[in-house]
């Protein structure tokens, strides 16, 4: 049986964008670059940049909802100038070149979507295409390309930290892994923890490292679970020690299905699924679509999630 489509799960993270200048930082309304690039750069050639040999740019700005709760669309693009796939044949070894055009190249791309009410980016993720490093440089490229260097902003996309990890894990009752990783172990830990992080530690002093990660997993076994009295115990005491770890994950198998949850700094972010039939690619319009209804108020309404792990903007 030929396969015609294929699901695709896609992640997409939500930053909060703000604007740092003369050691003083505040929120930033990314609509004002946006706006700059609409009157200033009107032409795509004009928006292309090089970046790490690739071209960068972005490909479409618009908004939606105009009427009732507007929210910024944004379509970035990243052109190879190196490197590209090769074409195969089923039945024959030889690999071939894509065929392009001399203006034509191989595409990979991200949407983005700003709301201007609590200036926050919600922002696909495409480890092909551009990361949020990358997208910082380029909306940075255009935002000061006429500024002197003492006049020069810097606009930096933060990420969202979710304030409930902890809430979510006392819930788990199915716990399918747990890791952990400590900072320095510069100190001695001895008796430092009453569960079981403890034991871990104390086994490892002979080796005179100074961290220790350790990631605790069940068989494959859907009925196979760790001792959710003890991983909650051991949760609960990383939280009253944040400065003595790094990293804490915990896997839940509740609701039939695996979820990672970070305790220490977990990034806000959703993933939705989509099916795309096969040699083709994700259309961004039905991306950007999506994301519309998943987080405007008019419809699923994420952005009150949003704003719940939103940290006080002061003054």
């Amino acid at each position: 049986m030929i396969e015609e489509n294929k699901k695709k799960k896609v992640s997409f993270d939500f930053y909060q964008v703000w604007k740092v200048s003369n050691n003083q930082e505040k929120v930033f309304d990314f609509d004002d670059w946006c706006e700059l690039m609409e009157t200033t750069k009107k032409k795509l050639d004009d928006r292309n940049i090089g970046y790490n040999g690739d071209i960068i740019r972005c490909n479409n700005i618009y908004v939606s909802n105009a009427e009732k709760n507007p929210i910024t669309i944004l379509h970035f693009l990243r052109m190879r100038r190196g490197t590209t796939p090769a074409v195969a044949n089923l039945n024959l070894p030889k690999l071939q070149d894509v065929k392009l055009e001399s203006d034509e190249y191989i595409a990979e791309d991200v949407s983005a979507l700003f709301d201007s009410t609590n200036y926050v980016l919600m922002l696909q993720k495409n480890i092909f295409s551009l990361s949020v490093k990358a997208l910082q440089q380029y909306v940075n490229y255009f935002w000061n390309e006429n500024r002197k260097d003492d006049e020069k902003e810097e606009i930096e996309f933060r990420p969202i930290i979710r304030k409930d990890s902890y809430k979510r894990i006392k819930k788990t009752n199915k716990i399918n892994s747990f890791s952990f990783k400590t900072a320095n172990l510069v100190t001695p830990f001895r008796n430092r923890f009453k569960s079981s992080i403890q034991n871990i530690i104390d086994s490892t002093q002979g080796y005179d490292g100074v961290f220790v990660e350790v990631k605790i997993s069940t068989t494959r076994s859907k009925t196979s679970i760790l001792d959710t009295k003890e991983v909650h115990s051991s949760v609960k005491e990383i939280v009253n020690n944040k400065e003595l770890f790094k990293r804490a994950v915990v896997v839940s198998g509740d609701g039939n299905h695996s979820e990672l949850i970070e305790l220490l700094d977990e990034k806000l972010s959703c993933v939705r699924e989509y099916e795309i039939p096969i040699k083709a690619f994700l259309n961004p319009e039905k991306v950007e679509e999506d994301m519309i209804v998943k987080y405007s108020p008019n419809y699923e309404n994420y952005k009150k999630i949003v704003d719940d792990n939103l940290e006080k903007i002061s003054g």
